[in-house]
């Protein structure tokens, strides 16, 4: 321990004594490992392998916690990234959409709490964060590489393996963010895949089926009957002729790139292994947000529903973290940021709004918990003409308790939902106007609003009106 104090420079030293937890051996390191446009149920240790194989997903949940109900703080690239990696709430942040505004001053990226920390701190893929890649002051990353044109997942492995192996007398923070299986994108769109083809479309038959949830629920809220019929009346999902064949190969194809993740993924992790690294190291590895492909006849991401919403979180660490499947609720944008600092000793910033995971990897059965998550969107993908009229954006929130997913808009005049998640689990019937549900209309109603007064969110109330 001495030996390792002498050689920190002064102001990481006064950095570590003043957070009471000084620079030691035992200071993880951290690998942190992201996937775009992810569904948590993606992975064939979830679904089975009938249709989708990730064998080095399935290894690394079978060595930690896996998290099922999981959820992006806002289903969209840039909202879920710049929550995730600055710990605060979109509506916090003020990205709700994928805009150039910049994330405030007075908010920094993950790299720069531990860089502060003594840490050795690289990122490698997908950016997508609102803050300059050349500002390191502010971003605190050391070292980042294969950002061009959101990072090429098959480039990532090398230059990340090379950081993993420097030799160094300090832990450090390794971001590696593939794109996959963002490319579904294009190939609705019948376009050129970024990341290179995954060859001819089976036939239908061969495919995976269409899912469960293909049709549209069961009354439907205004807002989301506007946005299908947006989505498919723009170039950017063209999806107005897809019919359950079609649905069936879009599946084909978006399990393949999962699976081409899954390889590259691979190759990080047995690098890990090899450097003899793994017992002090936290991995961690999630998505920024989901796709539907398919589900009620919605593609991409952006809406509440799970597909879009919902997002693998798993955590190892060797000989701290018991392997189990957990059901907690987590609301990955600003919880992964406190479990970080959380197993690293560190002090989470008083002015973050979310909660560590490090108490319920360590004791799964812990009661003091969370009674629910809240989601964030602005449904700006159909803000577009359709029929000649103009639909604007809808904002909305969704609040996500054991039993019951709620959610408000505030456009037209059937806004709310509310899905019996226990009962309904692919959200095929909206039960808010069934009085049989009153009673937990009612009581969903109080938590969201309980949430905004308690966090701040103004703009919820505002999507509330009078409820």
């Amino acid at each position: 321990m001495a030996m390792i104090m002498k050689y920190l420079p002064s102001v990481i030293l006064a950095f570590a004594v003043s957070a009471s937890s000084a620079f030691s051996a035992e200071r993880p390191n951290i690998l942190f490992i992201m996937t775009d446009q992810h569904f948590g149920d993606a992975m064939s240790g979830v679904m089975g392998k009938r249709y989708v194989k990730t064998p080095n997903l399935d290894s690394l949940a079978e060595s930690g916690v896996r998290f099922d109900r999981a959820y992006a703080p806002n289903p969209i690239c840039i909202p879920a990234r710049n929550s995730i990696f600055s710990g605060y709430y979109p509506f916090e942040t003020g990205l709700q959409t994928n805009s150039k505004q910049p994330l405030p001053e007075r908010m920094v990226s993950m790299g720069k709490h531990f860089k502060d920390a003594g840490y050795d701190t690289g990122y490698f893929g997908k950016w997508h964060l609102n803050m300059n890649t050349s500002d390191a002051e502010r971003h605190g990353f050391d070292e980042t590489g294969v950002l061009k044109n959101n990072g090429a997942d098959h480039l990532i492995p090398e230059p990340t393996i090379a950081f993993l192996n420097r030799k160094r007398d300090k832990p450090f923070l390794l971001v590696a963010s593939f794109t996959g299986p963002h490319d579904i994108c294009e190939m609705v769109r019948g376009q050129k895949i970024p990341g290179g083809p995954i060859g001819e479309f089976p036939k239908p038959e061969d495919c995976p089926p269409v899912p469960v949830n293909v049709a549209p629920p069961i009354d439907e809220t205004d807002s989301m009957a506007l946005m299908r019929k947006s989505y498919q009346a723009t170039e950017m999902t063209p999806i107005a002729h897809f019919n359950n064949d079609k649905w069936r190969q879009m599946r084909w194809g978006y399990y393949q790139l999962i699976e081409r993740s899954d390889r590259e993924i691979g190759k990080v992790l047995d690098a890990l292994k090899a450097s003899g690294l793994a017992e002090n190291t936290l991995v961690i590895f999630t998505a920024d947000h989901g796709d539907c492909t398919g589900a009620h006849s919605f593609a991409q991401k952006t809406v509440f529903y799970d597909e879009s919403a919902r997002i693998p979180l798993i955590l190892s660490y060797p000989g701290k973290i018991a392997p189990s499947a957990n059901r907690k609720l987590v609301n990955v944008g600003v919880d992964t940021f406190p479990t970080m600092l959380d197993f690293a000793g560190l002090k989470i910033p008083s002015s973050f709004k979310g909660r560590s995971l490090k108490s319920v990897c360590e004791n799964p059965n812990v009661e003091d918990w969370r009674k629910y998550v809240v989601v964030s969107n602005h449904m700006v993908q159909g803000a577009v003409p359709v029929g000649g009229t103009e639909i604007p954006a809808s904002r909305g929130r969704m609040l996500r308790t054991d039993n019951y997913k709620y959610a408000v808009y505030d456009l037209g005049e059937h806004r709310e939902s509310l899905v019996d998640m226990e009962n309904d689990p692919h959200e095929m019937r909206n039960v808010a106007r069934n009085p049989e549900h009153r009673a937990a209309l009612e009581a969903h109603r109080k938590l969201l609003r309980d949430y905004a007064d308690k966090t701040g969110d103004t703009e919820a109330i505002e999507i509330m009106g009078n409820r």
